[in-house]
């Protein structure tokens, strides 16, 4: 029995097109995030265009039509939410330019601040050479330092700051084009396995569209829920700015067990430097835990229980490695990918089973 002959052009050409698949993720390495963060919403936009598409709308006028409804929906949320962010921002601007408009002082005119001082002070009666007080006064000494380092801190990283905004206003750019060609591109896709594993990548590229789109709707779900419930509960409990913050809870809840917290926290503070007493402070505890029990109970259930099943140890070993690795971003985005690349092994795993090439 003779020897198989090598192809050394079949080689060659294989190599070449590992050096440009190479050579090319190494070119467009910096728009890969954008990429993916575009095709991510995709997959969250993509059954209402479907949708319309079954009412004799073309794909092109679908997408703009959606678009238009979200720029306007946005716009109206911005109408009402940014001139209160303007004036806030503007007041504390106009603090931190002036060393005697922000002091210990100023901070202690807080009913709860003064309260926790003078709690000090009492126990520092009882128990001498304890120190609370002083130790209270310099953490107030601390933020403050802080907070008259804010405009430098942002200045100096403008540059950041700029290109967190280029990236918000590209993704809709590039997510639009992917929209518009969706069915184009899944074609392309299939055309680039060979006729053996033809049936096997479209079987591929439908679960993973139907898994990815599902968990990705599913948590923008259930961060509409958590962001309505919070923004009526703050308002019943008289929590100054409740949209603002029912909106950064909303968003935060995508943390597992972290963002709740984060959201809590923030409207606290909100009590804090508004002026409020301990009972608002109680309140605005109380509202947040209730809208964390309701979505424990009933949203997660129902909307992202189905879409997602983990471990709950696997979801916070999960979000302590991911702000380990990349900080706050990461533990945004760390659950949700480590989801989808483990369905997408296994569906890839049960597959190549079924076609018994492994």
């Amino acid at each position: 029995m003779g020897k198989r002959k090598v192809n050394w052009y079949r080689i060659g050409f294989r190599l070449l097109l590992a050096a440009v698949i190479i050579a090319a993720l190494f070119f467009y390495r910096w728009v890969i995030s954008y990429l993916v963060a575009a095709l991510l919403l995709s997959y969250i936009l993509q059954p209402i265009i479907s949708y319309l598409q079954r009412w004799r709308i073309p794909r092109w006028a679908g997408v703009i039509s959606l678009y238009l409804i979200l720029a306007s929906l946005m716009a109206w949320i911005t109408a009402r939410l940014i001139p209160d962010l303007i004036a806030q921002a503007n007041n504390l601007y106009q603090l931190l330019q002036h060393e005697e408009g922000l002091s210990v002082e100023m901070l202690l005119n807080i009913p709860f601040v003064y309260s926790i001082s003078q709690y000090a002070k009492s126990i520092d009666a009882s128990i001498p050479g304890l120190g609370l007080q002083a130790q209270f006064i310099g953490i107030l000494e601390s933020a403050l330092q802080f907070l008259m380092g804010l405009p430098k801190l942002l200045l100096e990283n403008y540059g950041s700051i700029i290109g967190a905004v280029s990236f918000i206003f590209t993704i809709p750019l590039i997510s639009f084009f992917l929209l518009k060609d969706w069915h184009k591109l899944r074609r392309s896709a299939v055309q680039l396995s060979s006729n053996r594993y033809f049936e096997l990548s479209v079987i591929l590229i439908n679960k993973i569209d139907e898994v990815v789109g599902s968990f990705l709707r599913a948590m923008l779900l259930e961060a509409i829920a958590v962001s309505i419930m919070a923004s009526i509960a703050l308002s019943i409990a008289g929590v100054s700015n409740p949209v603002l913050i029912g909106i950064f809870a909303g968003v935060a809840n995508v943390i597992p067990y972290f963002g709740p917290f984060v959201g809590g926290a923030l409207a606290v503070i909100s009590v804090i430097f508004s002026g409020g007493s301990l009972i608002n402070m109680l309140y605005a505890a109380l509202s947040m835990y209730i809208v964390q029990v309701i979505d424990n109970n009933l949203v997660y259930p129902v909307v992202v229980g189905k879409a997602m099943k983990m471990h709950p140890l696997w979801v916070l070993l999960t979000v302590l490695a991911g702000g380990w690795y990349g900080g706050i971003l990461w533990m945004f985005i760390s659950v949700p990918l480590v989801y989808m690349v483990y369905q997408m092994m296994s569906v890839l795993y049960s597959n190549l089973k079924d076609f018994k090439i492994i």
